[in-house]
């Protein structure tokens, strides 16, 4: 088996410098499995999304720093810092952000990317730490408890003793919570006391549940919203889930904010 860490580092590698070269649309459209989503007003196929959109004035530049692949070496997490710079105004301070993305590849295909999404925050973060390229660090689990299963006991946590708990429960010592606004914390201890952390009452929908052939690594995402209006979502949320020796653990939890209506 190849180095799937690696490719699919160069495969993100690739689709940003598709970006710098060309534009936006054209490199997600090439990117992007076909039924691929990212976040406009909810969750949208990318292919469905894009041909109808001009591309944005903008040179969208990033680059993966993180990588975490299942041990099957056919679904994989890529991470990092990304930059945005307007095309027609010159003197427009950049933004800066992380991207998070899931990929996937079918046996012998290339990879495609599956959900993607990301934060914004006001300086730049990571552009300048290494890459860290690896799979699902290999531990014996007696658990045979189902990623579905998991998800639903965080929530269950959550909903009777705070998010605090639930994360402590079920979050991996390493655990990033990305929030837009700000910079991403390094572990769990970090994103606990990190201002952007907040011990609120929360509602989530899943969309879409989905795990490696080892077993090892998934995620699931969908809608959030406040607990007292279950049916209005302020958000939409990726969770990254890897199997360790006591069983599923969150290894990254990202959230992209919903709009906020017009005033």
């Amino acid at each position: 088996m190849d180095d799937a860490p690696a490719t699919l580092a160069a495969a993100e590698t690739a689709f940003a410098a598709h970006s710098v070269r060309e534009n936006m649309k054209v490199a997600f459209l090439a990117a992007f499995a076909p039924d691929g989503v990212f976040v406009r007003g909810g969750w949208v196929v990318a292919a469905q999304s894009l041909p109808a959109r001009p591309a944005p004035p903008i040179v969208l530049e990033w680059r993966p720093q993180y990588v975490e692949v299942a041990a099957s070496g056919e679904l994989g997490l890529s991470t990092g810092p990304s930059k945005v710079t307007a095309k027609e105004k010159a003197d427009t301070p950049p933004s800066y952000g992380q991207f998070v993305s899931i990929w996937r590849r079918a046996p012998g295909g290339p990879w495609k990317v599956e959900v993607d999404l990301g934060i914004s925050h006001p300086e730049p973060s990571l552009w300048k730490e290494a890459l860290v390229a690896r799979h699902v660090p290999a531990t014996a689990s007696s658990s045979s408890e189902a990623l579905s299963a998991a998800e639903a006991d965080f929530q269950r946590i959550a909903a009777a003793q705070g998010l605090r708990a639930a994360y402590l429960a079920r979050g991996a010592q390493d655990l990033r919570l990305y929030r837009t606004g700000f910079a991403p914390p390094a572990n769990r201890e970090a994103s606990l006391r990190s201002a952007s952390f907040k011990d609120e009452k929360l509602s989530w929908s899943i969309e879409r549940t989905e795990s490696s052939s080892a077993g090892d690594f998934g995620y699931t995402r969908g809608a959030l919203a406040d607990a007292a209006r279950p049916a209005t979502p302020s958000g939409w949320f990726l969770r990254v889930w890897r199997r360790e020796a006591a069983g599923w653990r969150i290894l990254l939890e990202v959230v992209q904010p919903a709009p906020r209506p017009a005033s």
